[in-house]
C-alpha cells in the first residue's frame, strides 16, 4: 500500500488514499512535472496478467468523453504485481454516496437526468469501432462531480465487442447489477449494458432495493412514479437480451421523454395551483414538520450588494433596509425559539452576499442564538450581480446539510435582489435546488426584488396585499424570470404570517417586490414562518 509522500514514476507524488477496493486503491497525487497538478492514481495489485493490464490501459488512453475521466499515463506491473493507472482527478462523490447521503431517496428529476447522462456515455462506448462493454455499470463506479454530473469510473473489465466470440473469457460484474447472461457462459453485447442501466435505475427508483428475476418490477415503487418510467425500467430489465432495448439510444430518447413530460406537468401543475380558486384542493401535504432543537429549519439567505443597493429608496439606502429588514426576521426567529428566559434555538442560518464574488458573511451555518450573540457584519455593495454563483453556493450548503436533515422542515433559500444578473443564468440551478428535498418536502425558494418599479397595480397597503399570483402584472421582464424561480407558499407559513394581520392568499409565490420597506420587512418575516414545537 502507498504512502503520503510516495513517488510514482520519479513523477507523481502521493497525498492521500482517496479510496481502497478489493483490487487496489486509488490515491490522490500531485505531478511534479505539471506545477503539482491534482491527478488521481489507481493502484492495482498483484496484476500478473501483464496483457490484460496493457489491454485495459491502451483501450483508457484512447477513450475521450466529457463524462469519462481521461486517462493520461500508465505503468506496468512491478515485481510485486501492482500496476498503475493516472487519470483525471474528478472533485465529488460515487452516487451510491450521493444516494445514502439523501436517505436512499433522490428526486426522480435529478434520477432521470443521472441515467440520461449515463446513456450518453454508453452511446459513445457503443459506438467505436469495436464497440467497449462497460459490463459494470453501479452507482458505486459512477461519481457525482462538483457541476452534479455523472461521471463514469472502474473501466476494470469493460471489453471490446467481438461479434465471433460466442462467450466471454472472463464472466465478472456486480451481482445486483449483472445480466443474466453475466452469469451464464454466454456472450455479453451492448445489452448487457442495457440490463445493467435497468437495474441502477430499479435501485435508484426503488429507494434502495435490488432487483432479482423473481421480482415483479417496481412492485413497491413510490406511487408518483409515471407508470411509462416503470415500463421503461421493465423493458429493460427483460431476462432475455432479444426483448430488452437493443440500441442505448433509444433508452435515452424514452429518458428525455420522461424529463421533457415533467418539465411539463411540473409548469401545468403550477399553473393550476395558482390559477384554481380552491388552492388548498391542489396544494401537495407538505410543508408541517415542526422546527425544534434537535431538528431545526435551516434558512440561507442570498443577498445582493452590487452598486445599485447603494442607491436611496425614499429616505434611506437600499442596503440599509435590507439589513433592517434582516435583522427583524432574525429577531423574530430568536423570540419564537425563547421559553420563558431561555433560547433553544430552533433555526440555523447561513448569510451569503455577493456581486460578482460570493462572501459568507458569518463563517457557515450558525444557529441563532450563536449568530445574535456575535451579531452582523455590516453589509457593503460592490460591483456586479453574478447570482448564478451565489445560487451554486447554496446549492453546496444543501448538498453537504441535507443527509443530516431529513427530519427538519423543509430547507427555505431566501434570495434578495434588486436588478438583472450579469453571470451565467441562474433559473438551471434554482431548478436544481427546487429539487432538492427532505421527507418534509422540496427545498423552498423565496425571491424578494427590491425596485422603483415592479408592479402594474401598486401595493399601497401590504397588511391587505393578497400576494404575487399567476395573474400579477409585472413591468420588469426580470420579476417575470423571478417568480418562475420562486416557490409557492406553503399553507403553514401562509397561515402563520397571516396571524400577523397580513393577508396573503392561497397559491401566493414565495416572491416579494420590494417596492417599500413594507413589503421587504415581510419578505424576510416570511422566510421566519416556518412551524414550531
Amino acid at each position: 500500500m502507498l504512502q503520503p509522500g510516495d513517488v510514482i514514476g520519479n513523477r507523481y507524488k502521493v497525498e492521500s488514499l482517496i479510496a481502497r477496493g478489493g483490487m487496489g486503491s486509488v490515491y490522490l497525487v500531485t505531478d511534479s512535472k505539471l506545477n503539482h497538478k491534482t491527478w488521481a492514481i489507481k493502484e492495482i495489485t498483484q496484476m500478473h496478467n501483464n496483457e490484460r493490464f496493457l489491454e485495459e490501459a491502451r483501450l483508457l488512453t484512447t477513450l475521450t468523453h466529457p463524462y469519462i475521466p481521461k486517462i493520461t499515463d500508465y505503468f506496468e506491473p512491478d515485481a510485486q504485481g501492482n500496476c498503475y493507472l493516472v487519470m483525471e482527478y474528478v472533485n465529488g462523490i460515487t452516487l451510491q454516496q450521493r444516494f445514502e447521503n439523501a436517505n436512499y431517496r433522490i428526486p426522480l428529476y435529478t434520477i432521470l437526468k443521472y441515467m440520461q447522462q449515463v446513456c450518453e456515455i454508453l452511446m459513445y462506448l457503443h459506438n467505436q469501432e469495436r464497440p467497449i462493454i462497460f459490463r459494470d455499470l453501479k452507482p458505486a463506479n459512477m461519481m457525482v462531480d462538483e457541476h452534479d454530473n455523472i461521471r463514469l469510473i472502474d473501466f476494470g473489465i469493460a471489453r471490446k465487442y467481438d461479434q465471433d466470440k460466442h462467450s466471454d473469457t472472463i464472466q465478472l460484474g456486480t451481482i445486483a447489477f449483472a445480466a443474466p447472461e453475466q452469469f451464464e457462459n454466454k456472450q455479453t453485447d451492448q445489452r448487457t449494458d442495457i440490463y445493467a442501466l435497468g437495474a441502477v435505475m430499479y435501485y435508484l427508483l426503488s429507494e434502495g432495493k435490488y432487483y432479482y428475476q423473481n421480482s415483479t418490477v417496481l412492485d413497491k415503487a413510490p406511487s408518483h412514479l409515471p407508470q411509462e418510467l416503470i415500463a421503461i425500467v421493465r423493458k429493460l430489465l427483460e431476462p432475455n437480451p432479444a426483448h430488452r432495448y437493443q440500441d442505448i439510444s433509444d433508452v435515452r430518447q424514452q429518458l428525455n421523454l420522461q424529463i421533457a413530460n415533467r418539465d411539463r406537468e411540473f409548469s401545468v401543475t403550477k399553473t393550476l395551483m395558482l390559477r384554481s380558486e380552491d388552492h388548498h384542493l391542489l396544494y401537495p401535504a407538505f410543508y408541517t414538520t415542526q422546527a425544534t432543537p434537535s431538528n431545526p429549519a435551516l434558512i440561507i439567505y442570498l443577498l445582493d450588494v452590487s452598486g445599485s443597493m447603494s442607491l436611496m429608496k425614499g429616505y434611506k439606502r437600499r442596503i440599509d433596509i435590507v439589513s433592517d429588514s434582516l435583522q427583524v426576521a432574525l429577531r423574530q426567529m430568536v423570540f419564537r425559539s425563547t421559553k420563558g428566559s431561555r433560547i433553544s434555538s430552533r433555526y440555523r442560518v447561513a448569510i451569503i452576499a455577493y456581486s460578482d464574488e460570493v462572501f459568507d458573511l458569518i463563517g457557515g451555518v450558525k444557529k441563532i442564538d450563536e449568530l445574535m450573540s456575535t451579531g452582523l457584519p455590516t453589509l457593503k455593495t460592490y460591483r456586479f450581480t453574478d447570482t448564478a454563483k451565489a445560487f451554486q453556493h447554496a446549492e453546496q450548503i444543501l448538498r453537504d446539510e441535507l443527509p443530516r436533515m431529513q427530519d427538519c422542515p423543509a430547507p427555505l433559500v431566501c434570495h434578495m435582489t434588486d436588478g438583472v444578473y450579469t453571470g451565467e443564468d441562474p433559473q438551471p440551478i434554482v431548478r436544481r435546488i427546487m429539487d432538492m428535498s427532505v421527507k418534509d418536502g422540496n427545498v423552498l425558494v423565496e425571491n424578494i426584488f427590491i425596485s422603483d418599479d415592479v408592479l402594474e397595480t401598486e401595493v399601497d397597503q401590504p397588511k391587505h396585499w393578497q400576494g404575487v399570483r399567476a395573474e400579477t402584472v409585472f413591468k420588469d421582464d426580470y420579476a417575470d424570470k423571478l417568480r418562475r424561480m420562486s416557490s409557492i407558499i406553503p399553507e403553514s407559513y401562509r397561515e402563520m404570517i397571516n396571524e400577523a394581520n397580513y393577508n396573503i392568499a392561497r397559491g401566493s409565490l414565495f416572491m416579494f417586490p420590494g417596492t417599500n420597506p413594507d413589503l421587504v420587512s415581510l419578505g424576510f418575516q416570511m422566510s421566519a414562518a416556518t412551524t414550531l414545537r
